[in-house]
Order: structure tokens, then sequence, then C-alpha cells
């Protein structure tokens, strides 16, 4: 790092601790700010945070603009109990309760982005999201295969956003360029990413040999338009290209090129509690000259609600059509898969209320699974409320996980996943501007699905049915919004994930504690913060992870802003080398980054 650097961020760190140390006892003078925020992933409806049986995070355009975030990723990143799995590549996929990317269905706007176990949130651009709405635990019910750790559902900018540009320069030769230009009826978004001389990104296990990151270049684009009051479109397109080199034995050698293109669309009708939508999404990576993988699935989802009485009765169907190929297939692999679901909510008595629901799946090849839910929850008083949520999940395998490519074997007998979720919770506000949660729950997993290498001395992997997986553990968050001045949040995660093959121990695959910190204070025109994400307890001798991230925002103008951000504060390197949570770096280098905004 440059001597410039090293200034720059020794006066953000002393201008973050000089913010934070002012006294706390001036928000009592200051206007209150009302925490109260709303729902609709949870039950298909909006509903308030606090009324919904379940463990719940949401992260509204204020809290993603205190975070800083450049994109979706480092957004959920700070959901508390979050699993990370690293690709080399520069992907990253978030699980909750130890179980990592496969199980937790992303959507945009309701509709998956999961395309063959893949997405990239890092090129989803942060200046799009209205909202982030995450519920873990169980939610095959309403959502289908995927959810059975949980939901992240991305919703996006619905009324004209303000137009603004956004140009930032940062060390690693770090860019973001952002333009944003919306009218009435239509938006149109489109973000830059790009860095070089990222560092370590990969390193075998036992050996010398590593790979350094040498340049990461990420587009993303978002089109909305409203064709009439009920009928909107909506197209997103993100491409993330990434080389790496490898040393061996302190020698640098080419290491590999990597190009990865999604495309998704869908087209909504609203008319009151009826919605229709039409959705296609494709994905086409290059992996160096050996691999080329293609993916499109298109598909239709249909739900609507009802009051029957004293019940509000939820009801859906969905299809979808599955298509991919690698460079090893002739012909592609096609499946179809389609749902039907229900959810009822009944007022037992003026403080208890149950839910309801079931869906029928089935998947092509893998047969069908019916999973049930019941939720109960009962009022202790205003703002203050038990629940109990037990459900079924599944999780069918990928089209890729059964028919191969060119590094895998095929396996057309891989079942899918099956299993219960079993929460106790207990949310309350304690003020207009406190929230306070905690929930206790247990999960088991029947046909678990992993991956075993070199199988049968073939030298290529192939997925597998695992036994059992089973995970116990406790939740607790605690958010204050003490007034428009100082806001702070804090987060506990303590589980035991593990996993038991059809022959053999239980074994631990992830880490066991999760503390998640965040502290904030707007003084005038400035606005800083801190957030801290931090793992421990972890498998295969993995040191603890502490992620430690600082950004201070000048208003200059009414319309001008300048943000100054630095990412791993402590410099702290986490790269992992052949465990169950994936290879790869967690954490970059710290780095910086000097950006201008201007809206109009």
């Amino acid at each position: 790092m440059s001597l410039m650097s090293k200034k720059m961020v020794n006066s953000a760190v002393a201008l973050g601790c000089m913010l934070f140390a002012a006294p706390v006892m001036a928000h009592e003078a200051l206007n209150e700010y009302v925490l109260d925020p709303m729902m609709v992933t949870a039950a298909r409806y909006e509903k308030r945070d606090v009324d919904i049986p379940a463990a719940t995070e949401i992260y509204d355009q204020q809290k993603i603009e205190k975070l800083g975030a450049n994109n979706v990723m480092e957004v959920v990143k700070n959901i508390p109990g979050f699993t990370l799995t690293a690709s080399p590549t520069g992907n990253t996929y978030i699980g909750f309760r130890g179980i990592a990317k496969d199980n937790v269905a992303i959507l945009v706007n309701g509709i998956p982005l999961n395309q063959d176990g893949n997405y990239d949130l890092e090129s989803i651009s942060a200046d799009i999201i209205d909202r982030i709405e995450v519920v873990k635990g169980g939610a095959t019910v309403l959502y289908g295969s995927n959810a059975s750790a949980g939901v992240i559902n991305i919703i996006t900018n619905k009324k004209a956003a303000k137009n603004k540009v956004l140009i930032g320069f940062g060390d690693k030769n770090k860019f973001k360029g952002a333009v944003n230009v919306a009218t009435d009826k239509l938006q149109l978004s489109y973000s830059r990413q790009q860095s070089k001389d990222r560092g370590f990104v990969y390193k075998n296990s036992g050996a010398s040999n590593y790979y350094t990151g040498d340049k990461l270049e990420k587009d993303s684009l978002n089109l909305q338009y409203a064709i009439s009051d009920n009928l909107s479109l909506q197209y997103m397109y993100s491409k993330k290209v990434s080389d790496c080199s490898k040393s061996v034995n302190g020698v640098y050698k080419p290491g590999f090129h990597s190009d990865i293109k999604y495309n998704f669309g869908q087209l909504r009708y609203v008319n009151d509690d009826l919605q229709a939508t039409v959705f296609f999404r494709n994905r086409d990576w290059k992996f160096n000259t050996s691999t080329h993988q293609k993916g499109h699935n298109y598909g239709a989802d249909l739900q609507d609600k009802f009051k029957l009485g004293n019940t509000m009765l939820t009801v859906g169907a969905n299809y979808e059509n599955e298509n991919t190929k690698n460079s090893n297939n002739i012909e592609a692999a096609k499946r179809d898969s389609a749902a039907v679901f229900f959810m009822t909510e009944t007022e037992v008595s003026d403080k208890t209320k149950i839910f309801l629901g079931a869906r029928e799946a089935y998947v092509e090849e893998s047969g069908s699974k019916f999973c049930p839910q019941f939720q109960v929850m009962h009022s202790l008083g205003t703002d203050d409320n038990i629940y109990l949520n037990v459900n079924r999940s599944m999780r069918a395998p990928h089209v890729n996980e059964q028919w191969g490519t060119s590094t895998q074997l095929m396996n057309p007998d891989l079942k899918a996943e099956n299993g219960w979720n079993y929460e106790f919770g207990w949310k309350k506000k304690l003020a207009a501007d406190e929230l306070f949660k905690v929930n206790l729950y247990h999960m088991d997993i029947n046909d678990r699905i992993y991956s075993q290498r070199n199988y049968n001395g073939s030298g290529k992997s192939m997925f597998l049915n695992a036994n059992k997986y089973r995970n116990t553990g406790v939740e607790v968050s605690y958010e204050k919004a003490a007034s428009e001045k100082f806001s702070y949040n804090v987060g506990v995660s303590y589980g035991n994930p593990e996993q038991k093959l059809a022959k053999g121990d239980w074994q631990r695959v992830d880490f066991k504690l999760g503390l998640h910190a965040g502290v904030g204070y707007n003084l005038g025109k400035t606005n800083a913060n801190i957030y801290a994400n931090y793992m421990a307890e972890r498998i295969n001798g993995v040191k603890p992870m502490l992620d430690l991230n600082l950004n201070v925002k000048q208003q200059i103008t009414k319309n001008d802003a300048l943000r100054f951000a630095v990412y791993n504060l402590l410099d702290r390197d986490d790269i992992r080398t052949g465990s169950s949570s994936g290879t790869g770096a967690m954490l970059e280098e710290r780095n910086w980054m000097l950006s201008y905004e201007h809206s109009f």
C-alpha cells in the first residue's frame, strides 16, 4: 500500500473513532426515528416484521446506504448467521445455519434468480435496490426447492428513483461508474466495477502453490418499464470477467480466465391480490478454453389471495423448464418442474393466529415431494409476539449435479434432499426505535447432496447423497435507531452444523459462532458507519474471520456528495484450503475507494 493510501486509511480510522466517541447522550434531544419495517416475502403479501412467525431480516434503502454497499453481496454478508462459499473466480455464495449456496432461494421481486445452483450477487448493483428481505429457516411451501435454509428476496425500485451519476476510484486500480435515469414509467440503471492486483484468491492445501487475482470486471444493467398500471417489464444483465495467475514454488504462470454472463427477465401482472408472472433466465460461463456451460430456464408463477370468514387464504402454482449444456454434452439436459401450494392465516383468538400451508412439488427425474408447514403466533402484548414454526423442506438436485460436466461424472439416481425445520422465536419492539429478536432452531435433512472428489479413482468428482445433516442453534439480534443521528445493531448466532455420510461418524461442516455489529453516527452533513463480521470455532484449523468495514459520506450540496470507504480495515486474510465451505478467499486485501455522486 502506498504512503498516500496509508494516510487516507489512517485518517478515515481517526475520523470514525472521533465520531463514535461523540457523546451518545446528545441523541435524546433529537427527533426519534421509528423502526417498524414491513415485509412481503415471508407471507407473499405485506405484513409487519414483528408479526411474522419466522426469523427475518430487512435491509431498506437507509440501511443499505449506511453499509456503503456497492452490490447486493456487500449487503447480505451482514446477515446474522450467514455462511459463505467462495470461488477463486470471484463468485461468492451465501447460506444460513451451516448450509451454503444451494439451500437458499435467491429471488428478484419474488422470482428465482438461481440458475442451476449459480447466481452472482456481486454483479447486481445496490443502486437499483429498494430493499432486501431475508427469511431464515425452511420456506419451501411458498418458494419451493432451494429454500430449505431460507430466502433472500431482492426487491428493486418500483417508483421512479432519483436520477444520478456516480464515479469512484481506489487503490488496486479500483473503479466504479454508475448512472441511473428514471421517468414516471422507465428506469434504467448501469454500473461498472473493476479492480486489479486483488492479492491471494486461492491456495492449495499443504502446498506452496497459490493463485493471485490479476483482474476483475463487473457490469450490471437493470431496465424496468411500467407498461400500464397493472403490467410491468423488468430485464437484468450482468457480466463478470476475472483473470488470475498461478504461482508454483515462486514462479508465476498463467492461471485461469473466467467469463460469466447472466440474463434475467420477467413480465408481471398485478391486479389487487392477483399476481401472474412469466420469466426467463440464462447463464453462459466460459472457463479457460476447456469449459463452457450454458443454462436456460423459463417459467410462470401465479398467486392470489382470498378472505374466507376469519381466514386469509393464499394459493398459487408455478412451472419451470430447465435446460443446460456443457462442453462435453452432445445434447442438452432438460427437466420440467411444477408445484401447487396454499397458505392460510386464521385468527383463533384476540391474541393467537394459526398458519397452515403445504406444497406439492414435482421435479422430473427426482419425483414429487409433499411439504407441509404449521405456524403459531401468540401476542404477549403490543408489538410483543412469540411464535412456533414447523415445516418440511426439499431441495431437488441441480441438472448439472445429475448429468455431469467435463470434470464430473453423471449420477441420474441422485435423490432430492428432504428434511424438517423446527423454530421457536420471540420478537419484541421495545420502543418505536428499538427491535429485539431471538430464535431457537433445529433442522434435520436426509439425503444431503455433497460432492466427492476423485470418485472411485476416476480423477473426476461425483455428486452423492449423504445420510443426514443436522444443526441446532440460537440467533439473537438487537437494533436501535436511537435517532436520525445515532444507530447501532448487533447480532449473535451459535450452532453446531454436522453431516454424517452413509458410512461414518458425525462431522462438523462449518463454523459455530458468528458475531455481527454496526454503529452509525450522523454529524451535520457527515455520516460515518462501521460494520464488523466475525466467525469463530471453524473447521479444518481455519482461524477466525474478522471483517471490519468503514465508510464516511460527506454531503457537499443538496445534490452532491463524497463517500470514502475502507474494506477489510484490519487487512486480515481468510483463505480456505479445502473445507466443506469451499476454497478461495473470503476477504480481499485491505482496499479503499473514494467516490463522487451527483443527483439531478
